[in-house]
């Protein structure tokens, strides 16, 4: 088996890749002392950065507590890196086989083991395409938690009935109308997730705003 050391992950619960230049201080980086890696396709690898996969129990018995921290509390019980030609993910399993974390590398760590992996077989190893995952690659780590967010308290506002404030953030964005509410939020919702762009982050700072009125009058 072959074993990369000394590394930094940023391992994110999320559906969407994290790229090194996105992350946050706030992170949980770990600092790993050994991770075991494997060769794959560029198929397999487009399978694992887009997908949820479930992979064999073998394979699970096979990286079993092999990845290890450089802090002694605990280690990454199914951890692994996978590579193709191109790029460099770090990945955890759970018990089941299937991912809860991801993470990039740093530029210049993820250069080094492709540097090194031209010269080695591809591993061919089985897993199952549990879900595709769809997502806009075009957003920022930001601008996907202000999406979510927005389309959160969008949903709140609304169920809650408090319509007076839902028109408003409504005509915000598309003017006044005499559509009927519920088109009105139908509108809205797919346009946040089809369209996204500035005019929402400047929704998201209004809407944030709002609550900071209503604590502060609280």
């Amino acid at each position: 088996m072959i074993y990369i050391y000394d590394l930094l992950l940023n391992f994110m619960d999320s559906n969407r890749l994290i790229e090194f230049y996105e992350w946050d201080s706030k992170d949980g980086l770990e600092h790993i002392k050994k991770i075991p890696l494997f060769k794959i396709s560029s198929v397999d690898m487009d399978n694992i950065i887009n997908n949820n996969i479930k992979v064999s129990k073998d394979f699970l018995d096979k990286i079993n507590n092999k990845t290890t921290l450089y802090r002694n509390k605990y280690n990454i019980k199914y951890g692994v890196l996978f590579c193709d030609l191109n790029k460099v993910v770090g990945v955890e399993f759970n018990k089941e086989g299937t991912i809860i974390c991801r993470s990039s590398l740093l530029l210049d760590e993820e250069e080094d083991i492709l540097d090194e992996v031209s010269v080695f077989e591809d591993y061919d190893f089985n897993y199952k395409v549990l879900k595709e995952y769809t997502y806009n690659s075009f957003l920022t780590r930001k601008e996907l938690f202000k999406k979510n967010y927005l389309e959160k308290e969008l949903k709140k506002i609304y169920t809650d009935k408090y319509y007076d404030k839902f028109n408003y953030l409504y005509e915000e964005i598309f003017g006044k109308d005499n559509k009927p509410l519920e088109d009105k939020y139908k509108i809205i919702i797919n346009d946040i997730n089809n369209n996204y762009n500035n005019k929402y982050n400047k929704l998201y700072e209004i809407v944030r705003l709002s609550y900071k009125k209503n604590r502060l009058h609280q």
